[in-house]
């Protein structure tokens, strides 16, 4: 079953910034994500210091990191950030 992803405005204007080649990069592994839940294949972990009521979860592609929740009971993938990788990045 395919998940919704659902992008916020603020979201949108962090993806504003990165070139479009990447952008499209990105999208594409979301999306692909959002159709099977493949972990091990789209690097996705759950984030360390998460609350247990709803975890927050980071997809690593290329050099930039997506930071979202997953939604089992509704099927939705909702994002909170997208940014290139720095070091000692806070999720």
């Amino acid at each position: 079953m395919k998940y919704q992803i659902l992008i916020p405005s603020r979201v949108e204007r962090q993806i504003s910034r990165i070139p479009k080649q990447q952008i499209s990069a990105v999208l594409d592994d979301l999306e692909g994500f959002a159709e099977g839940l493949d972990y091990r294949r789209y690097d996705v972990r759950k984030v360390v210091d998460s609350s247990t009521d709803l975890p927050r979860y980071r997809m690593r592609s290329g050099n930039y990191r997506v930071v979202f929740f997953l939604l089992h009971n509704r099927l939705v993938i909702e994002v909170i950030s997208l940014q290139k990788k720095k070091d000692g990045m806070k999720y």
